[in-house]
């Protein structure tokens, strides 16, 4: 059951993941439209936990309020149990043709997206046939004196059993998949009708607990929707308890019914949102005061975009990654306008700023390194594969430029004094190279992503033409030593220098342009 509910969310997130993302962002603009759209896509992905992280990584990033994440976890809870309810229709014919359909969609389908489907369909059908074989193991049970007792001492336990319920639930980690046991059993007759309901309340706060711990690293507003969850359904829990007794008596005349307990799930679900939705406003002004963001003022993670979520939907994932290669651009761009206003006005490069932007890049490389190796160990298209590799190769000849921009400016800084000036041909001359690495760097990457033949071009003809700039101005520079240029003469070395590092980082950024093509 656990693995077939587990396929049914990957097969769905590898298939639909962009779409489903998109359509969860363009509907979180109140709290009925947040709600509801919290409930069509846990509807899809049958799983709370998993709209939980992408709401975390909105919220995390300011792209929404915590008042529209906490009315997208109630419409969550609601989705899970709906999904609880379809589950449940469980004609044993359908199980195993789910099964053979999945089956022949994911082994013999070339098309990435029907292999997805039937990857879901597989899940599908596993979960509805969990479901069959747990009710047909569980009929001996009904006649196990251990067992009665186990469930007759429980029944006067109400607080236990909540707690045991809500510690298998986090074991689990699905209270979908905890709740349609419960269910199933209680339709054997093992689990008796009072047990049962303390149990399906154990099993939703249970639930709450695996996105807490999946948003811990979100810190700050990227937890508040897991957190204002938990407590709407431990105060719901709390207010339900007293009045058991009584819910009990009226619903024992529909013990015969053995959706009962998926019935009680729904039902509770809907209280919370009840109670709770009017108040979203209220409890994320609590949240926010209580559970503030403890990060120091300025502080900036390694990777903005990077999200390990994603790796079961391997197109959202390299959109994450290539967003990052944008960030070392926007690094090495401003290392490299610090070294050029240093060389014009001949003054000390900002030698800590761009050292931390080159510290930086090398973090957030060997980042995006490891995130698009653990994309390549999914099962992902040729095309996918194919992005892995170019992305790989970009991260690599960005990094080369971040250092050998890095280098120049410590060459620079090292010698740079009045003693030392370029003479105004020579910082020209310089000046105009960097021009045109800067024209370069800007649409190199752009070029390589959007598979543009056209920029790729330009940048080739930028490439001939640096290096004619380059060999004239070393020739010009041997002239003017020839004149006895005291600037020249003084600047020899760290010109030669400067122009070796030139030429190299535009063969980086040319070499950059070419993957893909």
């Amino acid at each position: 059951m656990l693995w077939g509910i587990r396929l049914v969310r990957t097969g769905i997130m590898r298939a639909f993941g962009g779409s489903l993302r998109v359509a969860l962002s363009n509907s979180l603009n109140g709290r009925i439209p947040s709600f509801a759209a919290g409930l069509g896509i846990t509807l899809v992905l049958q799983s709370s936990t998993a709209t939980a992280l992408v709401i975390s990584s909105f919220a995390a990033k300011g792209l929404i309020s915590t008042t529209v994440a906490l009315a997208v976890m109630l419409g969550a809870d609601i989705g899970t149990s709906i999904a609880a309810q379809i589950l449940s229709f469980n004609p044993t014919w359908i199980s195993y043709v789910a099964v053979f359909v999945g089956v022949m969609l994911h082994g013999r389908s070339t098309v990435y997206a029907r292999r997805q489907i039937g990857r879901a369909l597989l899940g599908l059908g596993l979960v509805l046939l969990a479901l069959s074989l747990v009710r047909a193991a569980s009929e001996p049970l009904r006649q196990s004196e251990v067992l009665g007792f186990v469930f007759a001492a429980l029944e006067g336990e109400v607080l236990l059993t909540v707690f045991l319920t809500a510690i298998l639930t986090w074991l689990v980690h699905s209270s979908l998949a905890v709740v349609l046991l419960i269910s199933a059993m209680s339709a054997s007759g093992v689990v008796p009708l009072g047990t049962g309901l303390v149990m399906v309340l154990g099993a939703n706060v249970g639930g709450t607990v695996p996105p807490i711990l999946a948003t811990l690293q979100a810190r700050g507003q990227g937890q508040h929707a897991a957190i204002g969850n938990a407590c709407f359904k431990l105060t719901a829990t709390l207010l339900v308890l007293p009045f058991l007794p009584m819910i009990i008596d009226q619903i024992a005349r529909f013990s015969d019914n053995e959706q009962i307990m998926l019935h009680a799930h729904m039902g509770f679900n809907f209280i919370v949102a009840l109670l709770f939705l009017p108040w979203v406003g209220t409890a994320a002004r609590a949240m926010e005061h209580v559970f503030s963001n403890t990060l120091p003022p300025g502080f900036e993670p390694t990777t903005k975009y990077l999200d390990r979520d994603l790796l079961c939907s391997p197109a959202l994932a390299l959109t994450s990654a290539t967003r990052e290669l944008y960030r070392i651009n926007e690094y090495i761009e401003g290392s490299l306008a610090r070294l050029t206003n240093s060389i014009s006005s001949n003054a000390t490069p900002d030698l800590e700023t761009i050292q931390a932007n080159q510290d930086r890049v090398t973090m957030i490389t060997e980042e995006v390194k490891l995130f698009l190796t653990e994309i390549s160990r999914e099962e992902i298209s040729d095309a996918d594969s194919k992005t892995v590799m170019n992305l790989l190769l970009l991260t690599t000849n960005l990094w080369h430029v971040s250092d050998l921009v890095a280098n120049a400016a410590e060459q620079f800084g090292a010698t740079s004094d009045a003693e030392t000036r370029f003479s105004t041909q020579g910082e020209n001359e310089l000046l105009a190279i960097l021009e045109v690495i800067r024209n370069g760097l800007h649409v190199a990457l752009s070029a390589a992503l959007q598979n543009d033949d056209k920029v790729r071009k330009t940048i080739q003809k930028q490439r001939k033409e640096l290096e004619k700039l380059v060999d004239s101005s070393r020739s010009s520079h041997f002239n003017r030593l020839e004149a006895r240029n005291f600037s020249a003469i003084n600047t020899t070395s760290l010109h030669n220098e400067l122009l070796r590092d030139f030429s190299r980082i535009y063969y980086h950024i040319h070499t950059a342009s070419k993957v893909g093509a």
